[in-house]
């Protein structure tokens, strides 16, 4: 909501990509959220249509805002900065926000790709919605269909579970045969080295980790020297301070590790009935913690992060799901719930190799750098073939849009994007298709061609060189 109500402002911010990522990303977990309480039943329940029909307005408005943005000079109304403001706290207060930000009487300020009346994204009532309804959200799955999901070349799910696994069995092994008071923290330490705040490298985990330990044990053996809690002093104590822990930012690493480990200190103390007591506690601790997070970042090591040929499969697979929806929308001029949830489905996919990516390098490759440009692009041409409303067909466009973006999909699986490989898997000549209903489509296929190409986001007003 942050970068829509920025750009709403009589004079827009340039430096808006910060809040653009953070917007796009809030937006994309609402809907992750909503379709994670979704059931089988055809016809939803009246309050998540709310909050459905809710989600599609903040879609056409962020679109609105990003194509401001891109094309300069054009504003959206400002209007829409002091109700996303009112509209986030009734929503966040269980409430229904009370109005729209639509003049009575006159055409509400769609972005250009949205005109006439016929467009089933119009939230002015939850009609509207119901049409629309289940777009953009995924077909339900089995529980194999899932797995197989999971276990695909494109997610980085098995890289991280062979990663951890690794460490920890480890970890186990040893300390099973060293002497150690604790051995379950070996590889309890191996885990978390490798396991942590969201944005965090491995090694910056483990230096939090590492120093919020430090100085727990040093708190803990300090306090055993004077006292020496009871069982119910335990429990309170515990409680407490882990309701304090969890109130805490999941970046907050140092500072939630400093607070755990107390906690756990005292709590194996209180379970250990005439155990060494606090102090031999800490010292163990320290020294298993310490084994567990060294076997982490030798994992870490040997498992040298998502390899690039997922990452790649990620790029193709949503390139690939969306070049059907798209073409669909051309041939029938409407869109088609099943290629368009699928189209979404994968683009979701591409949105967690995207986040994962960095949290498994061990030094920053820039990787999630080059997926941001194409994962912004699939983004914005999937909400242009939901935003758009029923066109005119087009059964030549579509076939044409179809084929360009399998041979876009295709280049993506040889290499990252901007990568020479990449751009050398295309063939030459390759002209970017110009839907004759759909102007809008060109530009938004050219972006996408763009991002692919180039390893960082053309600039606002470059040409994209994409004919």
């Amino acid at each position: 909501m942050d970068a829509t109500r920025r750009a709403a402002e009589a004079h827009p911010p340039t430096g808006l990509t910060t809040p653009r990522r953070s917007a796009y990303t809030a937006v994309h977990g609402a809907w992750s959220a909503l379709d994670d309480t979704r059931r089988r039943r055809a016809v939803p329940a009246p309050r998540r249509l709310v909050l459905y029909t809710l989600m599609v307005r903040l879609e056409v408005m962020l679109d609105a805002a990003q194509s401001a943005t891109e094309r300069r000079g054009e504003q959206v109304p400002a209007a829409w900065g002091s109700w996303l403001r009112d509209a986030a706290a009734a929503v966040g207060t269980g409430r229904t926000p009370e109005s729209w930000p639509v003049t009575p009487g006159t055409r509400p300020a769609w972005p250009p790709l949205v005109t006439g009346d016929r467009a089933p994204a119009s939230p002015a009532s939850l009609e509207g919605a119901r049409v629309l309804w289940p777009v953009p959200l995924p077909p339900r799955k089995s529980v194999g269909g899932e797995l197989r999901l999971v276990l695909s070349s494109a997610s980085p799910a098995p890289t991280i579970a062979l990663r951890v696994g690794l460490s920890v069995a480890v970890g186990t092994v040893l300390g099973w045969a060293l002497p150690l008071l604790h051995p379950a923290w070996v590889a309890v330490g191996a885990a978390a080295a490798l396991q942590g705040g969201p944005g965090r490298q491995p090694s910056q985990r483990v230096g939090s980790r590492f120093v919020g330990t430090v100085a727990g044990v040093a708190i803990t053996a300090l306090v055993a020297q004077v006292y020496q809690p009871g069982v119910w002093t335990t429990v309170v104590l515990a409680t407490v301070v882990h309701a304090v822990s969890r109130a805490l930012p999941a970046t907050s690493l140092l500072a939630r590790t400093l607070l755990n480990t107390p906690v756990a200190l005292m709590l194996v103390n209180a379970a250990f009935i005439g155990g060494p007591g606090l102090g031999p506690l800490a010292a163990y601790r320290l020294l298993d913690l310490t084994l567990g997070l060294c076997l982490g970042v030798c994992a870490a090591l040997l498992v040298r992060g998502v390899p690039v040929r997922r990452v790649c499969a990620a790029v193709s697979g949503a390139v690939a799901a969306t070049g059907p929806a798209v073409a669909e929308r051309l041939r029938t001029g409407s869109a088609d719930a099943g290629s368009e949830g699928t189209a979404w489905q994968r683009t979701a996919d591409l949105w967690t190799m995207h986040a994962s990516v960095p949290t498994e390098e061990i030094r920053s490759t820039g990787t999630a750098d080059r997926l941001w440009p194409v994962l912004l692009s699939v983004r914005r041409l999937l909400s242009w073939n939901v935003l758009g409303g029923p066109t005119t067909p087009a059964p030549d466009d579509g076939a044409r849009v179809g084929s360009f973006l399998h041979v876009l999909a295709g280049a993506a699986r040889r290499d990252l994007p901007g990568s020479p490989g990449l751009r050398s898997a295309l063939p030459h000549p390759l002209r970017t298709p110009e839907p004759a209903h759909d102007p809008e489509a060109h530009s938004r296929l050219a972006a996408l061609r763009s991002a692919l190409e180039r390893a960082a986001p053309p600039s606002p007003g470059e040409p994209d060189g994409a004919d």
